[in-house]
Formats: C-alpha cells, structure tokens, sequence
C-alpha cells in the first residue's frame, strides 16, 4: 500500500477513535474512577452540585436565592475547563481532518502509478474517512441536543440537581434560549414557571442569573404572569442581586397582592390559600400586607367575609396571626358598630384553631394567648371564654 493510501487510512481510524460510532454499543468504564467530565472526577461534580442546590442564605436553606462567592468560583472554573476540553477535541478533529487536502492534491498525478487493486481501494478510503468525519459531527451534535433536551427535562421536572449538573457541562448553548423555549411551552402555568425561577435561584453564577431574570421580567409581562403568584417568587428572588438588577417590585409582586386583597375582601381565598400550601416561604414574606387588606380597606361587609379567612389557610401559625389580624382591624374600628357578634364568630374560628396548636410549638401557642387577649380590649371587655361560651349558647338554639 501507497503512503497516500496508509494515510487516508490512518486518517480515518484516527477520526474513528475520537468518538464511537453512534450506531455503536455503548461501553460503560470497568471502574467509576473512569467516570469524568470535563477534567474533574464525576463524583466531585456531584458533590460541587449538591452545594449548589443545597446553599444556606442566612442561616436557611429554604428557598435560598443569595450568592455564595465560593459556589460561583467552582461553577465558573468548570465552564472554563468544559469549554477548554471542547477546544481541545475541535482542534484535535481539524488537525486531523487539515491534512486530507495535501493528502488529495497529487492522487491524480499519482493514481496510475497505483496498481489496479489499489485504484480500486483509494475511493473507498476517501469514502471511508468523509462518512468517519460526518458521523463524528453527527455524534457531537446529537449529543449536545440530547444534553440540551435532558438539561430542560430535568429542570421541568424539578429534578434540580440534574439540571445543575447538565448546564454546568452544557456549552455553545444559550440559557436564555433554553429558558424562552420552555416558556413557550409551559408558561402558562404557575408551578411549571415556578420551577424555572427555582433553577435560576440555585444558579451559581450571579452574572448569569441576572442575564435570566432580565429575560424573566418580559416573559411573565408576556402572558400576564406578572399578576400572578410566579411573579411574588420572582421579585423576592431578584432582590438578592439589587446590587445588580432592580425590577420595579409594584409590576410584579405589588400587582399581584394588591389583586389578592381586593379578592380576599370580596371573599375570594382559593389562590392565596394554595399560594400559602404550596409556597408558605415566600407566602410569610407577603403574609404581613395581605393580613392588612381589612386596615387597608375596612367595611362591615368585608369583615363579614374575612372572619372565615384565618381558618381557611393551611398552617396553624399562619391561622392565627390572621385571627389577630382581623381582631385588631375590628378594634381599630370598634366604636362604628356593635361588635359583639363578630367577637362571638371570632371565638368560634379562635376555638377551632386551638386543637391544632401542636403542644411543643411554645411560639405558636403564645401568640394564641396573645390573641385571646385581644377579645378583652373591646367596649364590654368581656373575656375571650365569654364569648366562646355565648357561641355554644347561641348554636344552641
């Protein structure tokens, strides 16, 4: 064989070894000390990851959105080695694949030289090395879309650790991109936007989540979300990076409660109910101005509905400081009405919270009492048992 011939052929193995075949069966390493990414051991990835979903933000780990310098350093130094190993594989490609022109250039001054076998051989080689070369780029792109779509999947599905992991190593890739394809799909509803928000708040990076939370402020505008519970959790979250980003909070959590306490005034508590279930972190955070929507705006037809209000949320603590909530606004108010039947109602929903203080919750059961006490700083300053009592009395008849 032809030096021409042994290099077309060396080329084609060389490109060959680079990546399997895709159609190939996959080898898993004899030992997970194989088991790397981008130059760092899979298993200090994991760990590196585990911190970044797991960060403490004021001595909390419950929705965390602050910045740890320490994070974001590990975070970037894997962009860089990622990005570093990428370069790396695309030159050793071009340097091999650099080579096929001079390779070409005198195979037709050559070719008859060669013996008939070999003429015959030469178009398969070069057939070999093009079909060794597309598959490689076949392989690549294919990955990256599947890394791509396994990022967005993980993140949909709130496996976020995953998600963390994936975009770490994911490169040539817009985030921005990614998020606004998800959006497209399930922007429309709340839980699927809060997940996004999630992602984005256990991001490392704070350059990078400011990037996102830009292109999140006019998403949620984009189909209303920004009146909705989605865009509480964003602006809680954003204010983390105020040195950096400042949305105007009144276009998106002040739209939001404002809408929320004309609801909770008409008699409308499901979505502050499901917000307080689902989300009760960020719901302390809104809890104090909802309370005040009776102070805000006071009238006997909107105490009449909001007496119900307290026992409709699903946490005992957040049920009383509403208790206290109405009981103070009714005080405020004490001399424009006879009070007594609305302090008698009160009891009730008071009596119906007391079984539900667990006995070792000391904070919530002094904030109770606390609340009891109130009844007594009425006109008649009858105890809070009096009017429990004139409730039973009444149900009586």
């Amino acid at each position: 064989m032809t030096s021409l011939t042994l290099n077309l052929a060396l080329c084609a193995l060389a490109l060959a070894s680079i990546v399997p075949l895709v159609h190939s069966a996959p080898r898993l390493p004899e030992s997970s000390e194989q088991l790397e990414a981008c130059g760092q051991h899979y298993n200090d990835l994991l760990k590196a990851s585990t911190t970044w979903h797991e960060k403490s933000c004021n001595g909390s780990t419950k929705q965390a959105a602050c910045v740890v310098p320490e994070h974001e350093q590990t975070y970037l130094d894997l962009k860089k080695r990622c990005q570093q190993a990428y370069d790396d594989r695309t030159a050793k490609v071009n340097a091999i694949y650099a080579k096929l022109p001079s390779y070409l250039i005198d195979v037709g001054s050559r070719v008859n030289l060669l013996k008939v076998s070999l003429q015959n051989d030469l178009p398969n080689l070069q057939v070999m090395v093009s079909e060794q070369k597309e598959l490689l780029e076949a392989a690549w792109k294919y990955g990256a879309q599947l890394q791509h779509e396994l990022m967005l999947t993980s993140m949909e599905s709130d496996h976020m650790q995953r998600a963390l992991v994936l975009h770490s190593m994911l490169l040539n890739s817009s985030l921005e991109e990614m998020m606004k394809e998800s959006y497209r799909y399930h922007g429309a509803n709340g839980r699927m936007v809060a997940r996004m928000l999630k992602f984005v708040r256990l991001l490392p990076a704070a350059e990078e989540r400011v990037v996102v939370y830009k292109q999140l402020a006019e998403l949620l505008k984009s189909n209303g979300q920004d009146g909705h519970f989605p865009a509480i959790i964003f602006s809680n979250d954003v204010k983390e990076l105020a040195d950096r980003y400042q949305p105007d909070p009144t276009q998106y959590e002040g739209k939001v409660v404002e809408r929320w306490q004309k609801e909770m005034l008409g008699g409308n508590f499901h979505e502050v109910v499901t917000f307080a279930q689902d989300y009760p972190e960020y719901y302390a955070r809104v809890e104090a101005t909802l309370n005040g929507a009776l102070k805000k705006q006071w009238s006997l037809e909107a105490l009449d509905r909001m007496v119900s209000f307290p026992n409709a949320l699903p946490v005992v603590a957040q049920r009383v400081r509403a208790l206290q909530a109405v009981l103070e606004a009714l005080q405020e108010h004490q001399a424009e009405q006879n009070n007594d039947v609305y302090l008698i109602r009160l009891a009730h929903e008071v009596a119906q919270v007391k079984p539900a203080v667990d006995e070792k919750d000391a904070e919530t059961r002094e904030a109770l009492e606390e609340v009891k006490k109130l009844f007594s700083q009425f006109t008649y300053q009858r105890a809070y048992p009096a009017y429990e009592a004139l409730y039973k009395l009444f149900k009586g008849f």
